[in-house]
């Protein structure tokens, strides 16, 4: 029987054959990263969804990583590494500070560009946590797009991991944790708890009637810092004690994962996107720089309070008291941004090797930017690795861990003590102890590229082969053998000596009958090609 003819691919195939130097591209950009190694899929996997479908996608995507806190740099990583699975390339990728554009222009064609603007921006662990989980799916053959648009979908729909008074009670107690690490006593650590309380539904209350976040953030400041000195004229509150709670707070209003992704965004590469991000952590700091001025000039009219912070001494907590610090500091931050309950745990234990690490390296004489940078690169390290072996985002391990364990706490409230005495040069110290941050960033950045080779074989795993059968039920059919009969008969055989005639065989069905069972990883509504098969010859037996 003679072979049927190659012919080339029809249809979408035809247009979108990836060659070498386009192909070099793709790994170029996808060196060094989670998903490198990811090639072009043929075929029913790859060829059937139209360019359009691909780019929807794509930019939805980017869009719910972008607003759920996600760096530009995975956000590109991830998108890269959908379209070149998905057979589509050359594709053109720009994210700037609110829009994301992609450009898909094959040899010969009408390019396709397309761009998505983004509103909303923000942390949301959760939200971002099954966001990867949806790329690790597609990326291994365990969706296809009907299903990663529809858990696309279900993540955009889904509420809140924690209730909000859950949150509300997690950031008091965080207030606590970092009212200690500054050197507070018990009395400032409840005030702190009560303020972070207030500050959260204040700032849910101001946000939803539109008002912009730097006169929020001013506003807190000044009530913060109007409070602490009304507990330190009422007696309430000794001025250290009053210092380390106003700074508790100054630091938890701070956009930390902004900070973070904001350094990723710089060392990366990704310059447009650093200097939008830059402009709001500088009108935060704005806010807070001015606020507290104000609280502290209102409430000179009521109480003449001097502060002279050579008498204070801000001592750090010991070994033991710290790591039970940073032991509730990284649960209550990690409910605070919407972390899932499974996660808790591996955040806990990052967050004290961070913390012992921190500590260690300070006894060791290293200044504390240096000593920092060190334990923040070891903490992104160590959140890479898990987050591979779990399927999900470093940034859900690494912001509550190093918001548990690296803040500036104690600096911060030395320069606020020096702030509120009014001595010179305690503005810059305040803004330089809280752009310590920066470093934390720095680290996260190079722990995760140290450890991205490693953490890479987390994600290789066998790739599962489903079949889908033609019968579902489990009854036996019985086969009959006919009897051989020797010479034939002239006789007719009587009906009860007739051999059983065994049943037909079941026509196989072709895949484009739309009664037909469809192959798993294959869109519903995708149209799948069909190729007539070749002639038969017939042969003569003359």
């Amino acid at each position: 029987m003679p072979k049927a003819p190659k012919s080339k691919p029809r249809g979408p195939a035809q247009s979108r054959l990836v060659n070498q130097h386009e192909l070099r591209d793709v790994r170029a950009r996808l060196r060094g990263t989670i998903y490198e190694g990811t090639t072009p899929e043929h075929g029913i996997g790859g060829d059937l969804y139209s360019p359009r479908q691909i780019v929807d996608f794509c930019l939805d995507l980017g869009d719910v990583m972008l607003s759920s806190g996600a760096d530009v740099r995975s956000t590109e990583v991830a998108i890269v590494a959908v379209s070149t699975k998905w057979n589509l390339a050359p594709l053109e990728l720009d994210i700037t500070g609110t829009a994301i554009t992609i450009q898909y222009a094959p040899a010969g064609h009408n390019p396709l560009v397309k761009t998505r603007v983004i509103y909303a921006e923000g942390s949301n662990l959760h939200r971002l946590s099954r966001v990867y989980q949806i790329v690790d799916d597609l990326l291994h053959d365990d969706r296809d797009m009907t299903e990663a648009v529809a858990g696309l979908v279900e993540v955009l729909k889904s509420p809140p991991r924690w209730p909000s008074w859950l949150t509300d009670l997690a950031m008091g107690l965080l207030g606590v944790s970092v009212t200690l690490q500054a050197g507070g006593t018990w009395q400032a650590a409840v005030g702190a708890f009560v303020v972070m309380i207030g500050i959260m539904a204040s700032g849910r209350g101001l946000t939803t009637r539109g008002i912009p976040q730097f006169f929020v953030i001013g506003l807190q400041a000044a009530s913060t810092a109007a409070l602490g000195t009304l507990g330190i004229w009422a007696g309430l509150l000794t001025p250290g004690g009053a210092a380390a709670l106003v700074a508790a707070v100054v630091v938890l209003v701070l956009p930390h994962p902004t900070i973070v992704t904001w350094a990723q965004d710089a060392i990366s590469g990704f310059r447009s996107m650093a200097v939008g991000r830059a402009l709001v952590i500088g009108l935060i700091v704005a806010g807070v720089v001015c606020g507290i001025p104000a609280g502290l000039a209102v409430t000179a009219r009521f109480a003449d309070i001097e502060v002279d912070p050579t008498n204070i001494t801000l001592q750090a907590l010991p070994l033991w008291l710290s790591l039970i610090s940073s032991f509730a500091a990284a649960s209550a931050n990690s409910i605070a941004q919407g972390s899932t309950a499974r996660m808790i745990p591996i955040t806990i234990g990052v967050a004290l090797v961070g913390n012992l690490s921190l500590f260690t390296l300070r006894h060791l004489g290293l200044p504390l930017m240096g000593a920092t940078f060190v334990a923040a690169t070891l903490l992104g390290a160590l959140s890479t690795v898990a987050a591979a072996r779990l399927r999900t985002a470093a940034t859900v391990i690494a912001v509550p861990a190093f918001c548990g364990s690296l803040l500036p706490s104690l600096a911060v409230a030395s320069s606020l003590l020096n702030f509120m005495a009014g001595n010179d040069g305690a503005e810059v110290d305040f803004v330089f102890s809280m752009l310590t941050t920066l470093a934390i960033g720095a680290g996260l950045v190079l722990g995760s590229l140290l450890a991205t080779p490693g953490a890479r074989r987390w994600l290789r795993r066998a790739r599962r082969v489903q079949v889908q059968p033609v019968r579902t039920h489990t009854t036996p059919t019985s086969v009959s053998v006919p009897t051989v009969v020797a010479e034939p008969s002239a006789a007719p055989a009587p009906v009860s000596a007739a051999p059983p005639v065994a049943p037909p065989a079941p026509e196989r069905p072709r895949l484009a009958d739309p009664t037909a069972p469809r192959l798993p990883g294959v869109a519903l509504s995708t149209p799948v090609r069909t190729v007539s098969p070749p002639a038969q010859h017939a042969t003569s037996s003359d």
